[in-house]
């Protein structure tokens, strides 16, 4: 009986130490368990999508994420509308540029796609996250009227080549440069465009990028480009909003 008596203690004490095991286990947080899958990062846009960006960006997530299943990639086109990644872009009638600019629409695509696919099967990444900078031709030429649909093609023609079914994605928002001069309206229609696309799109997220364009008290509009010790910490924002993202359980799979 003795015996039995132990062997009773045993199992009892090892059920109530299995109670207090089973939710530590339950409770893993989503930061541990991203770390273990693959992601891929893709990164495009014009002359702010720069290698010092990537840099920066780079420096994040593998910090956060570890380098042993992180791949990012990266292809840009200095002075390039978003019509160079879309083919089949339009302007809507009424515009005064409707019909026109035809002349290189969507030949930066094969170069995007070329790059996404070095790193290998897209399919084989748990995760793929598209990270865009890019507007500031647009915004210039008050072509904010075919952005959300130009957009919206880019990532549809992206995940259908790539064979995926979710991307998520990160726009730089561009920055508050062209507010202060001649071209802000469609400067502010542009940025109001980005930030629609990213909120009306559970995998969409964008960030601001104002305070990072050398703009103070003497010159408030900044610059077109990004002093070069500004970069590194716009890559870091980007890869900080797509690690929040794909930590966020609500975030589609």
């Amino acid at each position: 009986m003795p015996a039995v008596s132990s062997v009773r203690a045993c199992i009892a004490g090892g059920l109530i130490a299995l109670q207090f095991l089973l939710p530590c286990v339950a409770e893993v947080p989503a930061t541990e368990s991203v770390k273990t899958l693959r992601h891929l990062f893709i990164l495009s846009g014009q002359s702010n999508m720069t290698a010092a960006l990537e840099g920066g960006f780079r420096e994040v997530v593998h910090r956060e994420l570890g380098e042993g299943g992180v791949s990012i990639v990266r292809q840009s086109k200095p002075g390039r509308g978003i019509r160079f990644w879309v083919e089949n872009y339009g302007l809507p009638e009424g515009h005064p540029l409707h019909g026109q600019l035809k002349a290189g629409n969507g030949e930066e695509f094969p170069k995007l796609l070329a790059a996404a696919r070095s790193a290998g099967d897209p399919k084989s990444f748990a995760t793929v996250t598209f990270v865009w900078m890019q507007g500031e031709s647009d915004a210039n030429r008050d072509l904010a009227a075919a952005y959300a649909q130009s957009f919206t093609t880019l990532l549809a023609r992206l995940k259908g080549e790539l064979g995926i079914t979710n991307m998520r994605f990160v726009i730089g928002r561009i920055s508050d440069h062209g507010l202060h001069g001649p071209q802000a309206g469609g400067w502010k229609a542009m940025r109001e465009v980005q930030v629609k696309l990213a909120e009306s799109d559970p995998l969409g997220a964008w960030i601001d990028t104002d305070d990072l364009n050398g703009g103070d008290v003497n010159q408030p509009q900044g610059e077109l480009h990004y002093p070069a010790d500004q970069y590194p910490k716009l890559g870091a924002r980007f890869a900080e909003a797509a690690i929040k993202r794909l930590r966020d359980p609500s975030t589609p799979k």
